[in-house]
């Protein structure tokens, strides 16, 4: 016999058992009857399954390892007494707790309802709208219990509850929760647990998560929404470790979707380091956000998915007013010859004007600095920043000879025309006004936004664009370089981007501290950029390839290859990481703490 059977009682008979509710490794649910209020409860009994066994007379006795049996008993009571003084409406009540049949037992309220695994089992992937009330309710508990620095270790589907009276979500099991000290090292030991695909994978270590952690609790809650919005059951966290995140169906946003992408980051440190920064991601721009059908959320998939199969986004060189040239000899004509500006007005999507300054004049100079977006002083920043790159030839890859890779070779002529580039990399405000969260692992308004993935900054991009109404994209791998050298301003052969000094322009591993500064900082290169060597990596357009020994003109990378170029090395990076034409790349959906981006227009 396993389980108590129907009919038995507890506490000299306050508690009658109905049923078995469901049982686990360390544990069995009742619902039980109190006495005489005639009450339903939940009532969890303490039985390792593999370890316990039930005699006759209905007491639990252990199998083997009894001192390890009686240790765990004792947490569990440890256990109880915590949750007992949790007081939050989306966690289940502890309202007794009491040792009887040589084992323990602590008493719940009764939820009349189904839990998140059953309904989605019944119905279906909820719809988003849906799916995140229910999260942002669950997260508010999980924020209120790392208050007291208690670490749930087991949220998932079938732990949270919905109550039939008011569709409010509820935890209900704590069965493997850890309480930790001011230290954050554990007050309390229970055996650790792990759900595949919902625990995280230091919850797989031995001891499980010895050190309190809101990631652990954040990992699986992204999990949930996961399961929430696609049925499906998460992939365990090793599988994660090597192959990455299956992408979500196409009706999740790219807000969420991003949101669930760092949440369910392997690597701990790579996660939002608190419950409220992952809310801040998954609220932001709520105004905006509608639900499966949301507009506004297909037509960014839609231009994101048309770039697929591409060579690389803008790799046909989009420019402002592609058919410019061919109006200038009519222009010239009607206007007598005389060169001339005239503005063309557009609505931004917030219903602002936008002034493009159009210049026809021909054979002038555009000018240095994008005319001002009205609307919002961040965004016009942003436009005000760009940098004029002359066109013409340079030799590309490395031309030091100083620790050079096989695949900086071999040297090629390359032939560029005009462009704009940013004089800063992107920064976390800049990003913040266009997408309405930031997703940054290093805060401060003016570093550089990281933790964006390539496919990331297209939606970024495609947002930008329909603010300022410009066709702002990434540079080209060649642009790149060719603005990092000091394009036709350069009179010296540099290492790195503006010297042969790393750290006169660059931060790096030897002087960064392990993380972003603010961008600006460091000494500026021959066109007036900063930070082109150091501080982050800068995705390109181009999909990483070999290079070609021919001359080229306005190459765009590979046409084949699933990984995108990185250029610039980063706050990590040594010195050989950071030379002007030191290349790396990855996969499009791939985000860390080292990957940012620069604007090409």
């Amino acid at each position: 016999m396993l389980h108590l059977q129907e009919g038995a009682t507890l506490q000299s008979g306050k508690y009658k058992i109905e049923e078995v509710l469901g049982q686990g490794g360390f544990g069995i649910t009742y619902l039980a009857v109190q006495y005489p209020l005639k009450k339903k409860v939940a009532i969890k009994e303490f039985f390792i399954h593999d370890l316990c066994f039930r005699d006759d007379t209905a007491s639990v006795r252990t199998l083997t390892q009894s001192d390890m049996v009686d240790r765990y008993r004792q947490k569990f009571f440890k256990e109880a007494q915590m949750i007992a003084q949790l007081n939050h409406p989306n966690i289940v009540r502890v309202i007794d707790f009491f040792k009887e049949n040589s084992t323990g037992y602590y008493v719940m309220d009764y939820l009349e309802g189904e839990s998140l695994a059953e309904i989605i089992a019944k119905k279906g992937p909820l719809s988003e709208s849906t799916a995140l009330r229910y999260i942002k309710k669950v997260a508010d508990a999980l924020d209120y219990i790392h208050q007291s620095n208690v670490n749930h270790l087991d949220i998932k589907p079938a732990n949270i509850m919905i109550r039939r009276d008011n569709d409010e979500p509820v935890i209900i099991d704590f069965g493997v929760s850890k309480q930790y000290d001011e230290q954050k090292d554990q007050a309390t030991t229970t055996p650790p647990g792990v759900s595949n695909g919902y625990s995280p994978i230091e919850q797989y270590e031995s001891g499980g998560v010895s050190k309190f952690s809101p990631q652990a609790d954040i990992y699986s809650l992204g999990a949930t929404l996961y399961k929430l919005l696609t049925g499906e059951t998460p992939p365990k966290a090793s599988h994660l470790l090597n192959e990455g995140l299956p992408p979500l169906p196409s009706h999740v946003s790219p807000q969420v979707s991003m949101a669930i992408k760092r949440a369910m980051q392997p690597r701990r440190n790579d996660r939002p380091k608190s419950i409220r920064e992952l809310m801040s991601m998954l609220s932001a721009d709520d105004s905006e956000k509608t639900d499966l059908s949301s507009s506004e959320s297909e037509r960014l998939r839609t231009r994101v998915k048309k770039q697929e199969g591409r060579v690389a986004y803008s790799h046909e060189k989009k420019r402002p007013f592609p058919y410019l040239w061919l109006v200038i000899p009519l222009v010239g004509f009607l206007l007598g010859g005389l060169g001339m500006y005239f503005l063309v007005q557009n609505n931004s999507p917030e219903g602002n004007d936008v002034n493009q300054l159009v210049e026809v004049a021909s054979g002038s100079k555009p000018a240095e600095e994008a005319r001002e977006v009205k609307g919002n002083p961040v965004i016009d920043n942003l436009v005000k920043n760009m940098v004029w790159v002359e066109g013409g030839t340079f030799i590309m890859g490395d031309t030091t000879e100083e620790d050079v890779d096989g695949d900086e070779l071999p040297l090629h002529q390359v032939t560029l025309s005009s462009y704009h580039i940013g004089r800063y990399e992107v920064t976390q405000e800049e990003w913040q006004a266009v997408m309405g969260y930031n997703p940054a692992s290093f805060s401060g308004a003016k570093r550089p936004v990281e933790f964006v993935s390539w496919d990331d900054c297209q939606i970024f991009i495609n947002k930008l664009n329909e603010k300022t109404g410009k066709q702002f994209r990434l540079p080209t791998e060649a642009e790149w370089e060719f603005a990092a050298r000091g394009g036709n301003n350069s009179s010296h052969n540099n290492i790195y981007s503006g010297s042969d000094n790393l750290s006169s322009v660059a931060w790096h591993a030897g002087n960064s501290s392990s993380s972003t500064h603010t961008v600006g900082q460091k000494k500026a290169n021959e066109l007036g950029l900063y930070d082109m060597t150091g501080n982050l990596w800068e995705w390109c357009s181009d999909r990483y390839g070999s290079y070609d020994s021919y001359d080229q003109e306005n190459p765009t990378g590979s046409s084949f290859g699933s990984q995108r170029v990185l250029r610039g090395g980063g706050w990590n990076g040594a010195g050989k990481n950071c030379r002007v034409s030191n290349r790396d790349s990855r996969d499009a959906d791939y985000a860390s703490d080292r990957l940012g981006l620069r604007l090409a227009l």
